[in-house]
């Protein structure tokens, strides 16, 4: 998977119920038995609001508002002599956020490995809500439990919606995300952390692996917070459709149809690396459903379809995402291009982070406010990366939510090489070859090309585009 299952992202915000296991003196193994009636919601997940026709679609994915609230242990520094009910209003307050953050990160391994969610995958977002609710002294022990609640619109797999309607959910979260990755470890002596992956076994990937029901897990009840809360389905979008007009029209390109392909290497760009794997099959693809090839090189390509005054031109570069060079094509190719697709790693979410594409191109990332563009993240999670940070680039006093002219679509999990360039081509020759589709029969067909290698993909943005082609 790109990434292999790496996503990052900080979470929280406001809502139904947390249980505690504190008190539950067994191993974490045994969580799943407990019966859902340990973890009482006492009232309701209401629904997010949502425009009249919905605002998101994904052929095998749901979004929905997702509210708890929660807590953590902190421990007080010995520098802090203040009383500890007073401590959300000291200088502890940002490293207290950020450990809320850190513990909130560890929903990525809860909604991938833990029971229930294995065959039923889900993710939060980049626009989430904390708030800290209060803090009190955990008796005879140098620690404050804090107080939070948690407000965000999720994205799970569709299967999780038995009927369609809201569904109640239990996971799992770290007590103390500062010491929950060393209580992995069975012995002082040992060197493996049996609560996580085999391969990815380090403390920097245990957020996104850790899975305290795996057999051997030496974690039991004392260390972890138990979270109950219902999830509430957003409606989906209906027969809307990508601005063809825009596209094939007057959009800053002339009558061509500009289209900005990156891929990035996976490792290297030697033979057999997935990512060069995925350039050379998609400018193969795109030729078979006849594209005519004018730049055939090892690492730029490009494609043109159609003739006279209408037409689609493809630029297509394999980069290193990590690169100057790859920051600095981002950057021209989001100023300009009509359409921008990126396959490849997200790179933590740091790849195609706004910031970090200024900083190492040396140009700041402005999107042009009244071109109409589609933006396509095809890598691990980018949901939870890309999604927001890219409409409020496109904000603007007549479009305060930057979804009038961009469109983006993006992953809810991990995203295959295996598959990443069946997705591409079913996407481009959807878009670039005159059919105009609307966005829910092209995310089915992207659906289509996954196979067995769903990354519940969708469409944000769509809510205010066009019923007709």
């Amino acid at each position: 998977m790109k990434e292999l299952f790496f996503a990052a992202i900080m979470l929280a915000a406001s809502g139904a119920a947390a249980a505690d296991f504190s008190s539950l003196s067994v191993k974490a193994s045994a969580l799943k038995l407990f019966p859902s009636d340990r973890f009482p919601v006492p009232y309701a997940v209401e629904a997010a609001p949502a425009d009249k026709d919905g605002r998101w679609y994904g052929n095998d994915s749901r979004q929905a508002r997702m509210r708890f609230n929660a807590y953590l242990l902190y421990k007080v520094p010995a520098s802090y002599t203040g009383p500890v009910s007073q401590i959300l209003a000291s200088g502890q307050k940002e490293r207290i956020s950020e450990l809320i953050d850190l513990q909130l990160q560890h929903m990525y391994g809860a909604f991938t490995t833990h029971p229930g969610f294995v065959e039923n995958p889900g993710i939060p977002s980049g626009d989430y809500k904390v708030t800290l609710l209060g803090a009190e002294k955990v008796p005879n022990e140098p620690y404050a439990k804090i107080s939070y609640s948690y407000d965000d619109v999720v994205v799970f797999a569709s299967s999780l919606f038995r009927g369609g309607g809201t569904t109640r959910i239990n996971f799992v979260l770290p007590r103390d995300p500062v010491t929950i990755y060393r209580k992995g470890f069975p012995a002082p002596s040992s060197r493996k952390n049996l609560c996580t992956d085999e391969h990815y076994n380090s403390e920097g990937d245990f957020w996104y692996f850790w899975n305290p029901y795996q057999e051997g897990c030496p974690m039991d009840g004392g260390d972890l917070v138990g979270v109950q809360t219902d999830l509430a389905p957003m409606q989906m979008t209906r027969n809307t459709y990508p601005e063809y007009a825009r596209l094939y029209g007057q959009n800053g390109n002339g009558d061509v149809l500009q289209v900005s392909y990156l891929v990035g290497v996976d490792e290297s760009f030697q033979n057999g690396d997935l990512g060069r794997k995925t350039f050379n099959d998609a400018f193969a693809g795109l030729k078979s459903a006849g594209f005519r090839a004018t730049v055939d090189e090892p690492r730029r390509k490009q494609l043109v379809y159609g003739s006279g005054p209408k037409k689609a031109h493809i630029q297509m570069l394999l980069t290193d995402p990590d690169s100057a060079e790859f920051a600095a094509e981002a950057v021209r190719a989001m100023k300009t291009a009509d359409i921008f697709l990126y396959d490849g790693h997200s790179g933590l979410g740091g790849y195609l982070n706004p910031e970090r594409l200024a900083a190492d191109s040396g140009q700041a990332l402005a999107l042009p406010q009244n071109k109409y563009q589609i933006f396509v993240f095809q890598g691990c999670s980018t949901y939870a990366y890309y999604n927001s940070a890219f409409f409020r680039l496109k904000r603007s006093g007549s479009d305060p939510k930057g979804t009038k002219n961009l469109d983006i679509m993006t992953t809810g999990i991990g995203a295959a090489f295996d598959v990443g360039a069946r997705v591409d081509v079913a996407f481009l020759r959807s878009v670039t070859m005159g059919e105009r589709p609307s966005w829910q029969t092209i995310m089915d067909r992207v659906r289509a090309a996954e196979g067995e290698n769903s990354a519940l993909s969708h469409i944000n943005g769509d809510e205010d585009n066009p019923k007709n082609p």
